[in-house]
């Protein structure tokens, strides 16, 4: 064989091979549904929380937790078919209902947060962790389920809520940390509620209202009102409630605080616009809080914040510490061995860290001891106001709609809030340790939406991205609408070039943040590509450009994740509204490399970070809920769940490994005509020579 043509058959070998690695190996099957009632979903509050996938008895299967509208949570188990057999329904196991015991009634009893944990403390490796259920319902009942869904304690919150008030945020903590000897876990519920619009209130309870704004003006002293509705949770306020994970024991809330509300001549000197813009209005503390800005490394640490929905609102057990301003001088001989801080760095003295053969030799004894068995820690401190254990955490962050709020995990006290402004995504984008805050709006919203730090209105297609809180200076503004990436959109001209774009149906999604390794070490949750998702399937990435300021455009795709909301006259939900999802997954349970979910009402693309298609999904209805990325058939992939109006869906991730083993097959093939190759050349070499044609 000539060496020309052994070259061009590896050359095409390779192709093939990296054709076959940048192929997408693996593919979402439809696995298993079940079916619901349709239920008309008029207002936010009649939504129902998304499934929760979790394993309660600790047998190794996963099992899916649903709620329905006739107050009950149902026990479903996916199925172990075969994936090319298409959807099966799922095996019902088991499902409680929330009714009281006694009077059979139905109102403000559905579920309307939903959580799975462990409470119980593990000595002994391999023993069999069995989780509780936390069921929150429309009229503030907290419920706790074992894992045979047997009842283990109730409380009603009710009382410290105003009655035509429905939930605007609620979220549930379960973990096996306690606050008091004796206790088994800690469960956390919080929740913010709202006033239900009058169009929705019944004949009875409209008369129940006249009559109390009537009441109200016939009143001349301030002071009676207030001293009235002194017991009621303020509707401003995130209250917050902590209870012993068995037992239900009540250990601390704070229903209230001390709001500071300003006087009528001084509000009367604000103007309103001004008055939502001014972060130093909103961040005024009260006695015993800090500033967040003492914790910023802590807060940085539990970016990126986004807030959409009810069930955005979640709860993060974490422990803060205080900003170092300057390192303290180190006493000869002296030395601390109580572990309150986190060691940063591991740099003993005499050790040179820039030779590469030590390191590898002490990562090889790190890996070694590591694979030694290793007891469990038989201790695990009970939480109080002392504590200061670095792994230990001492405070409970709430993500929010109007921001990130801490509490001290031991007595419920407020440490710091962090008002951020409502909309958009709250990350550290250039991993410069400072706050940044990206905006995007469609064509609904853009006339309500102003540029933070600015009293300009964000405009339909474009991107603004600010820095700090409150805002210092603006990072970049970039279109997020299909168009060529030769500067054809430069200093926020719209060039259409014949035809006008319709923006006015424009939607957006929130964008997320994709984490870029560039060679540099940066906090977790920071310094990434920042990804949009418009309602046209248009797909678009941008980076952070040089010192972190200007954006880089990296790619833009035209996907299958379309939708359409069309807006009601009387400002009530439909029921067919579809939610899209703009989401950073994982495809492996534990993996760090992040890939992009988009979805809209009839499909959805898994998407590489680099901008390359990896899956597609077909979707069965219009989703109600964002997908939720779980790995229900415990295989350690992650799967998809839908939920519609009519049901959830299960998709089952599978691996193709044809691809695998051809891709080998090439490979070694590749690695054969290599030896080939250099065999033929080296026989070459120590061959006669050729002589040449022509006589001298």
């Amino acid at each position: 064989m000539r060496k020309r043509d052994l070259a061009i058959l590896m050359l095409s070998s390779f192709a093939i091979f990296f054709s076959l690695q940048h192929e997408g190996d693996f593919s979402f099957k439809e696995a298993w549904f079940h079916l619901s009632d349709e239920y008309p979903i008029k207002y936010e509050a009649d939504r129902l929380p998304p499934p929760v996938v979790a394993d309660l008895n600790g047998d190794g299967r996963k099992e899916i937790l649903v709620a329905t509208h006739d107050a009950k949570i149902q026990i479903l188990e996916p199925h172990n078919r075969r994936v090319d057999e298409g959807f099966g329904e799922a095996r019902f196991l088991s499902q409680v209902t929330l009714l009281p015991d006694k009077v059979r009634v139905s109102s403000g009893r559905h579920a309307v947060a939903m959580a799975t944990g462990v409470v119980d403390r593990t000595y002994k490796q391999g023993q069999p962790q069995k989780q509780v259920i936390v069921v929150v319902t429309s009229g503030w009942s907290v419920m706790c389920f074992d894992h045979n869904l047997k009842k283990l304690w109730e409380t009603n919150l009710q009382d410290d809520f105003p009655h035509n008030a429905h939930h605007r945020e609620v979220a549930i903590s379960i973990s096996n940390y306690t606050l008091k000897h004796g206790d088994a876990g800690l469960v956390i519920v919080g929740g913010r509620m709202e006033m239900r619009p009058h169009i929705s209130l019944d004949p009875f309870e409209e008369i129940g209202v006249a009559a109390k704004n009537a009441e109200a003006h016939r009143r001349s002293a301030s002071e009676k009102e207030a001293s009235e509705t002194s017991g009621n949770v303020d509707l401003r306020h995130f209250a917050l409630y902590a209870f012993a994970g068995r037992s239900g024991l009540l250990r601390w809330d704070r229903k209230k605080e001390n709001i500071q509300t300003l006087s009528s001549e001084a509000s009367q000197l604000i103007p309103q616009h001004n008055y939502r813009l001014d972060m130093h209005a909103l961040n005024t503390r009260h006695p015993g809080e800090f500033e967040c800005r003492e914790f910023r490394e802590s807060i940085l640490g539990v970016m990126p914040h986004l807030w959409d929905r009810r069930e955005d609102t979640m709860f993060k057990l974490v422990h803060f510490r205080r900003h170092k301003r300057k390192a303290l001088k180190r006493i000869p001989g002296k030395t601390t061995n109580y572990p309150f801080h986190k060691p940063e760095e591991n740099n003993p003295p005499g050790k040179d860290t820039s030779k590469k053969i030590s390191n590898l030799i002490d990562k090889a004894a790190n890996i070694a001891k590591s694979a030694k068995s290793k007891k469990p820690m038989p201790y695990i401190p009970t939480i109080t106001n002392y504590t200061q254990l670095w792994w230990v955490p001492n405070v409970v962050v709430a993500h929010l709609k109007e921001g990130i709020e801490a509490a001290h995990l031991a007595s419920g006290r407020t440490i710091c809030k962090l008002h951020l402004q409502e909309g958009g995504l709250h990350a550290d984008i250039n991993g410069d340790g400072v706050l940044d805050h990206v905006q995007v709006v469609g064509g609904n919203g853009a006339e309500q939406t102003v540029v933070s730090g600015s009293m300009e209105v964000l405009r339909p297609c474009w991107a603004v991205a600010t820095l700090g809180v409150p805002v210092r200076e603006q990072l970049f503004n970039a279109s997020i609408c299909l168009h060529s990436h030769f500067s054809l959109f430069q200093h926020g001209e719209f060039r259409s070039f014949g035809r006008t774009p319709d923006i006015s149906s424009l939607e957006v999604a929130t964008p997320i943040l994709i984490p870029r390794n560039d060679g540099h070490r940066h906090r977790k949750g920071s310094h990434g590509d920042v990804v949009f998702l418009n309602n046209r399937g248009e797909v678009t990435s941008y980076s952070p450009g040089l010192h972190g300021h200007d954006a880089l455009w990296q790619w833009q795709l035209l996907t299958g994740a379309t939708w359409s909301n069309i807006p009601s006259p009387s400002g009530m939900m439909e029921g067919g509204m579809v939610v899209p999802t703009l989401k950073a997954i994982t495809l492996r349970v534990h993996d760090n490399q992040e890939m992009i979910l988009a979805a809209g009402d009839q499909e959805a693309v898994i998407l590489s970070p680099g901008g390359s298609i990896l899956a597609m999904v077909d979707l069965p209805a219009p989703p109600t809920h964002a997908l939720i990325c779980e790995d229900f058939s415990g295989d350690g992939l992650n799967d998809l769940i839908l939920v519609t109006s009519t049901g959830v869906y299960g998709f089952v991730q599978t691996r193709q490994p044809g691809a695998l083993f051809f891709s080998t097959l090439v490979g070694i093939l590749i690695v054969v005509m290599a030896i080939i190759f250099i065999s033929q050349h080296l026989n070459t070499k120590g061959g006669k020579p050729r002589a040449s044609g022509a006589y001298r």
